[in-house]
């Protein structure tokens, strides 16, 4: 069976935020970690974006350089990646602009949503819809079908609640974040890991592997240690 290996790849202000309080508020654009993303959505198969990150933005991310396109061709790999959206819930407004995107497009929601929701037909049209579990998500059988599908790469973008779910999945093989430098404060403005959280002795512990620095942004590499 194939072996898959999940990378988590996030940037955060440099007082751990991911968004402003309004994560629809627009932000300065960062030619440096664009760049950096853009690479690390090209070494994916697939990648894993939760159900509040495309509401957010209306689309996924998708690969233009054309170097990176043409590494792409020469590893067997399709120019984009597949893009799983994780919803428990399947509120995804079928009109969102992510569904016209000429990528391949799957769904992981549970059974409980997909007999709740009366837009699950018509999601059905534009992306491969999954059930996982009748109430709560199994990723023991998302990465089962995952690997079946001999995807070798996962690229994880986030939100907070996606992350601590393959946290506590034990699915993080290891993490690229990037430090923007600049605040943006407020307690309730979205952090990389949100969920329940972690008491002390349990939170889970990374190696930092490698550091870059380009201009201001600052890119930390960890492996999870397990």
């Amino acid at each position: 069976m194939t072996v898959t290996q999940t990378t988590v790849v996030l940037a955060m202000t440099a007082d751990g935020k991911i968004s402003a309080v309004d994560p629809r508020a627009p932000r300065d654009p960062d030619p440096v970690d664009r760049a950096h993303l853009e690479y690390q959505v090209s070494l994916a198969d697939l990648v894993l974006v939760g159900a509040g990150t495309i509401r957010a933005e209306g689309t996924t991310f998708t690969i233009s350089n054309p170097e990176l396109l043409a590494a792409r061709n020469v590893r067997g790999q399709s120019p984009q990646p597949i893009t799983c959206v994780v919803s428990g819930s399947l509120d995804l407004p079928p009109d969102l602009p992510f569904f016209t995107q000429d990528v391949e497009r799957w769904i992981f929601t549970t059974r409980a949503a997909m007999d709740r929701k009366t837009e699950a037909t018509t999601l059905h049209k534009l992306a491969d819809v999954i059930a996982l579990g009748d109430t709560d998500l199994d990723w023991d059988r998302a990465y089962a079908l995952i690997a079946e599908r001999g995807i070798r790469k996962v690229v994880a973008l986030g939100g907070g609640s996606l992350t601590a779910a393959l946290i506590q999945a034990g699915r993080i093989d290891d993490w690229w974040l990037t430090i923007w430098p600049v605040i943006y404060g407020g307690q309730d403005a979205p952090s990389p890991v949100e969920g329940e959280g972690f008491v002390p002795c349990a939170a889970p512990h990374l190696e930092l592997i490698e550091t870059r620095q380009v201009g201001n942004d600052l890119f930390l590499h960890y492996r999870t240690l397990k």
